[in-house]
């Protein structure tokens, strides 16, 4: 359906275009923008701000098709098949780099593959990422004051209380696991938060 209305939105707009004679390369260039803008404007909103949960989750289920959308669902569904094979596309999509990387621990710290987490980390080039997955390396090889103090270091809200909520639940401090879950929940957005929200909802009942 998007790329039906982006054919009639660019057979309309050229059609005004050459009504009006703007031939410019710079007008053209400008109207080319404007309807990338006018297109990609409600998905950019959809993955990066929305908080509606069920907006988001109609979202996924309606771009399953896509892997880069549809391993969201999963991993935030615990599909475990689907985790799996989704992975497994994109890893044959993206040969290289710290995408590629970040899909490996991603998947290794889902099934609990430590060994495998550790060996993709490094290469990493997001730092907060970096510092992220090696704090969630650290808590499940249970070293949990390292795991902490690199917690501490990030900036991005919901990914430090993410973290701290994981850390009071291995110490059983469910009340504070709770309270920290709620933040980060509360400060993401978009495909973050619904997969926050699954989450805490499966863990927390919240």
């Amino acid at each position: 359906m998007r790329y039906i209305t982006a054919f009639f939105i660019s057979l309309v707009a050229f059609f005004v275009l050459g009504y009006f004679n703007l031939n410019n390369i710079f007008t053209i260039v400008f109207v080319v923008l404007l309807i990338l803008v006018i297109l990609l404007a409600p998905m950019l909103y959809t993955t990066l701000w929305q908080t509606d949960v069920d907006k988001l989750e109609r979202f996924l289920l309606k771009n399953k098709k896509d892997p880069n959308f549809y391993i969201i669902y999963a991993l935030a569904n615990k599909l475990d098949d689907k985790v799996e094979d989704l992975t497994e596309t994109l890893l044959h999509k993206y040969k290289q780099g710290s995408r590629h990387a970040s899909y490996r621990v991603v998947r290794a710290l889902y099934f609990e593959n430590l060994q495998e987490a550790k060996e993709h980390v490094t290469h990493i080039n997001h730092s907060e990422y970096s510092l992220y997955y090696q704090s969630s390396i650290l808590m499940e090889e249970g070293d949990l004051d390292k795991a902490e103090a690199l917690a501490e270091q990030i900036k991005t809200r919901w990914k430090k209380y993410a973290l701290l909520a994981e850390l009071e639940r291995k110490r059983d401090n469910i009340e504070s696991a709770k309270n920290h879950a709620l933040q980060a929940r509360t400060s993401s957005r978009g495909l973050q938060r619904y997969v926050l929200h699954k989450t805490y909802e499966r863990d927390f009942g919240l």
